[in-house]
């Protein structure tokens, strides 16, 4: 048995035959994220960004990484709390573990750092053995050939920054109409279990009841009967597509990139957010072959991991940058002629945040539009919810009710 990464079963079992094995059956491991090390030492977006700020501060005028993190080893300091006991004695309890918590990892992180760069280890060597993202491995090995670490903290905090941004931004989004949804579910199992079985009880009182409300409850009494069922087969399949279980998570992006919205949503945001991080490492001194070389390695859509593939073999065949862009073909004439002019004027650092800056504008166009759009579509769902429990529901039942009196004569 051999436990191998990959995006799915084929491409493990390609992975495996070219390794000289010939795979019977492949099982996915859906603990996998669960089991996988915390990513940048367990710390946030933002507390990487503050984190990353006072590394700039102290660095420069410390003058080394290693003064640095004693400093703020010396500064570390526990959160106030009085230990008193009253009426706030458990929002403040919360409160201080919660602080506390937060603090714990960054504390870890700077004391890993005092420990082992005394014991002879890298910068570098030692955010890796904390399992940081490869940018801020690359860009910290940038620094040290250069020496300029205050420059390359600064680069990272506003790094973190920005994605922090980005993460909040798309949230924001999907929030409310996901709410909305979480609503509907809620309302739809208080009809189920509450509603259903109050109704029902009162109708076997009488001897005589409409058919069309008899179906009506047995239809409600049936679903409910299956409820869990159906909750059950909701959670399968979400472990499926988290797992990729028979290739789910892949066909389901497969279909929703098909509609064009969405795609034009997931890609102006993917080319923002490659050309933020290729400003960040241009301007900080990294060759166009290490950038791409980068992203080649670490894009995590296969879309995209191919067109960077691509790009990457042209350049090193000796092509120039927008060339190989070209190439590739994931990026409009205007951006690629825009690259070729940067390339040739020499301001291609400039070019680049330009065009991050225009796929920004363009990604926070169709958010609103898709975020609209799902609001429209959670606000008809809401709708089509009371008109079926009207229609299905509530007007059988008053015509159940409507005609009990005649039961009496």
């Amino acid at each position: 048995m051999r436990n191998i990464q990959g995006e799915g079963a084929q491409e493990v079992g390609e992975g495996l035959m070219q390794d000289g094995y010939m795979p019977l059956f492949i099982i996915p491991n859906i603990f996998l994220d669960i089991f996988r090390p915390l990513q940048n030492a367990g710390m946030g977006d933002k507390e990487l960004s503050v984190f990353f700020m006072e590394l700039y501060q102290l660095t420069q005028s410390a003058g080394s990484v290693g003064k640095a993190f004693n400093y703020m080893n010396k500064e570390a300091k526990k959160p106030a709390y009085d230990g008193k006991h009253g009426l706030t004695y458990g929002f403040k309890w919360l409160y201080y573990n919660h602080r506390q918590a937060k603090l714990k990892n960054k504390k870890k992180l700077v004391k890993d750092f005092i420990f082992l760069l005394d014991k002879g280890q890298s910068v570098r060597e030692i955010f890796a053995l904390n399992h940081f993202e490869e940018i801020v491995l690359s860009l910290v090995d940038l620094a040290a050939s250069t020496g300029d670490y205050p420059h390359i903290f600064l680069k990272i905090s506003g790094f973190f920054e920005t994605k922090n941004t980005y993460k909040k931004s798309i949230i924001s989004a999907i929030a409310y109409p996901a709410f909305l949804f979480f609503l509907l579910f809620v309302a739809f199992a208080v009809f189920l279990y509450y509603i259903i079985p109050t109704f029902a009880s009162f109708f076997r009182q009488f001897p005589h009841v409409p058919l069309s409300t008899k179906d009506t409850l047995n239809l409600f009494v049936y679903i409910k009967s299956i409820f869990i069922y159906i909750a059950l087969f909701l959670g399968i399949a979400v472990l499926s597509f988290l797992s990729n279980l028979f290739g789910a998570k892949t066909k389901l992006i497969s279909f929703i990139m098909g509609i064009p919205q969405v795609r034009n949503i997931f890609n102006y945001n993917y080319l923002n957010w490659f050309f933020y991080q290729f400003s960040i490492m241009i301007s900080s001194g990294l060759t166009m072959a290490a950038i791409l070389n980068y992203f080649r390695k670490n894009a995590n859509d296969r879309y995209f991991k191919h067109k960077f593939d691509i790009a990457y073999a042209g350049l090193m065949e000796g092509f120039t940058l927008h060339e190989s862009f070209n190439n590739a073909d994931f990026l409009n004439e205007d951006a690629v002629e825009s690259i070729e002019y940067a390339e040739i004027g020499g301001f291609l650092p400039d070019t680049i945040m330009r065009l991050s800056k225009e796929f920004k504008e363009k990604s926070n166009f169709s958010m609103k539009l898709f975020a609209k759009g799902l609001f429209f579509l959670s606000m008809v769902s809401v709708v089509a919810f009371l008109l079926l429990m009207f229609f299905v529901l509530f007007l059988p039942l008053i015509q159940g009710m409507v005609s009990l009196p005649g039961n009496y004569q």
